[in-house]
């Protein structure tokens, strides 16, 4: 429902908008970060840690919250140097780190301009976080110049030719500028040579400065570090979306993991599941606990702590709503489920109920017989009808399910239901998105990902070319039919946890499979490419055994509208063997057929009459 009643008060804007954390300002970060992530403390630690999540899932925004100006605006300190840690957001942008022309060199040349290319970006940045907090930095020039004095006499000594003088300078901001200056120089140097390398049949040598790690780079971080203004804590280089850098230049960073440097700096890496070595350019294999932590999102919500991911949404719904000058809605009753369907669902649970009390029920509890076949004996009497696609997703709870543990998948639909609604009437507050509305947006929304999406991949030559990376031939995308497979796969899954869902066995509610045995390399880069593009999240299960754990694969809730799934959770999971994947993989219809063929092999059956 809307308040129909003009009110020149009225919120246009779109309390659910997603922007990057990248374009957000400090305030906007301060505003809508929620320290609700059950992850977020372990962050903190004096330590390198890597932080593996998939998109959406609030990696960058964990990170971004830790800036100085973001701690500020957010009133948890008066002064940075108040702060524990200074911690550096560093962004990695493919066009900008992985250049094809470095791709060239090999060996040390390759190692020692590579290395240099990453310092001098990562000491950009830290520059230009100095000079965003020069309002509470020091205004004492003696000190900036004695740092801007050190720090050229370290470029000096590892071969730089710029010329820097203070003396000329009055302002503490202008001294930190031409020091910052100094390595925007190097780099114009360094991306020079290598554009200059397409050019060339014999390789030159290169003669401009190279910084090292432990030559330069940490001298230059103690130097940061003893500035007033500055945290007396290590600096935290939070190096995000790391997998989009190449390999080599991954072995780099695991070099600088592998230096036991965490009293002045420590790595914050992020990465979507993509990083390919944990070696460094030595063939030194880093290791976690010993040389980092690890820290995986994707297990907030596959594990039993998803009643947190369901409060954490709450708190940042309610956060937006408040911030759109929404005041006192509960995020339930702003996103209402279909009542008509509720009452017809009661009726099928009081029906699961008097057959538990007399007798008839399959569980120990009547709870559990509710929970485990309710929407099982609902879907198949909308299927006997012929209405199955009536079914209505609406409902806050029924989003954060949907949402499969990423906030952003919660918060795209919001945004979309939103707008809908106020392109239709730009004059009166928005106190409720209806049920419909919400359903028909969830249904076009699921229907996108898996149709719309593939055809996205299918079109984009990244996924059909080998990437460049001279050092491995990583044939990830050059397989035509990869990405077929995949959807195949999608869909026989989907298909088969339908068929479970409408039938009578004592376990219906799946929606996640575990593998019977080690599938080959070109099963598990099909599964793990999976993981990667979000179709399916990966998590682990205990054995029946005992000892060990076994891999769960889930597939993405978003898909649930799209195969008319119970998104609300899942009580058993299907064994599969690799072979079964492999006919999957090749055909759906198969793989289905092949599942239920004791159902005398019918891909499509009727819903049979219910136990209940």
């Amino acid at each position: 429902m809307r308040n129909t009643n003009n009110n020149k008060d009225v919120n246009l804007k779109n309390p659910f908008e997603v922007k990057t954390p990248e374009t957000l300002t400090p305030e906007d970060i301060a505003s809508l970060f929620i320290d609700v992530f059950t992850d977020f403390p372990r962050l903190l630690a004096a330590e390198h840690t890597f932080l593996n999540g998939p998109r959406g899932s609030g990696k960058s925004m964990m990170l971004r919250y830790l800036e100085p100006k973001v701690q500020l605006a957010a009133h948890k300190v008066k002064k940075t140097s108040e702060l524990k840690h200074f911690a550096i957001h560093m962004p990695i942008k493919k066009a900008s780190y992985s250049l094809s022309e470095l791709e060239r060199l090999s060996g040390s040349p390759y190692n020692l301009l590579a290395e240099h290319f990453l310092i001098t970006n990562a000491i950009k940045h830290i520059l230009e976080s100095l000079l965003d907090i020069s309002s509470s930095c020091t205004k004492d020039l003696n000190e900036i110049n004695d740092f801007a004095k050190k720090t050229h006499r370290l470029a000096k000594g590892s071969g730089s030719s710029f010329e820097i003088d203070v003396l000329d300078f009055t302002c503490p901001d202008k001294v930190i500028a031409e020091v910052l200056e100094l390595f925007n120089h190097e780099t114009m140097l360094a991306k020079v040579y290598i554009r200059n390398l397409a050019f060339e049949a014999v390789l030159s040598p290169y003669n401009e400065a190279l910084f090292g790690y432990d030559d330069f780079f940490l001298p230059f971080i103690k130097l940061i570090k003893n500035l007033s203004c500055t945290p007396s804590g290590p600096i935290y280089l939070m190096v995000d979306d790391a997998d989009n850098l190449t390999v080599r230049m991954q072995q780099i960073l695991n070099g600088w993991v592998s230096y036991r440097s965490t009293n002045d700096i420590c790595l914050k890496v992020s990465t979507q599941q993509r990083y390919k070595t944990w070696r460094t350019s030595q063939g030194i294999l880093i290791e976690s606990p010993h040389d980092f932590s690890e820290i995986d999102i994707r297990q907030v919500y596959t594990s039993k702590q998803s009643g947190h991911y369901y409060d954490r949404v709450l708190q940042i719904v309610s956060r937006r709503l408040e911030l759109s000058g929404f005041t006192n809605i509960d995020p339930n009753i702003f996103f209402p489920t279909n009542s008509d369907q509720d009452i017809k669902l009661e009726k099928v649970k009081n029906k699961i109920k008097l057959k538990w009390e007399n007798g008839e029920g399959v569980s120990s509890r009547k709870s559990d017989d509710v929970v485990r076949y309710a929407m099982s004996e609902y879907m198949k009497e909308l299927a006997l009808s012929k209405k199955k696609n009536t079914y209505s997703y609406a409902g806050f709870k029924s989003l954060v399910n949907l949402s499969s543990g990423m906030i952003r998948n919660f918060l795209e639909p919001a945004a979309i239901m939103y707008s809908e609604l106020r392109a239709l009437d730009t004059t009166s507050q928005i106190d409720t998105i209806p049920h419909d509305v919400q359903n028909s947006v969830l249904y076009n929304w699921s229907q996108e990902y898996m149709l719309n999406g593939f055809d996205k991949l299918e079109q984009d030559e990244l996924y059909k070319q080998v990437p460049v990376d001279s050092q491995e031939a990583i044939n990830i995308f050059s397989d035509s039919t990869k990405i077929e497979k995949i959807k195949n796969l999608i869909t026989a899954l989907g298909e088969s946890f339908q068929q479970k869902l409408l039938s009578d066995d004592s376990e219906r509610r799946y929606i996640s499979f575990m593998l019977s045995s080690t599938p080959d390399a070109e099963l598990t880069d099909i599964l793990n490419t999976a993981v990667e593009w979000g179709y399916l999240q990966k998590s682990t299960i205990a054995r029946k055994e005992g000892i060990g754990r076994n891999i769960l694969y889930i597939l993405n809730r978003r898909l649930a509208p799209y195969f008319k799934l119970d998104a609300s959770g899942y009580a058993a999971h299907l064994s599969i063997t690799p072979n079964m994947l492999l006919i999957a993989m090749s055909s759906p219809r198969a793989f289905v057929r092949e599942r239920f063929k004791d159902r005398k092999g019918s891909i499509a059956p009727q819903p049979q009459q219910s136990l209940f």
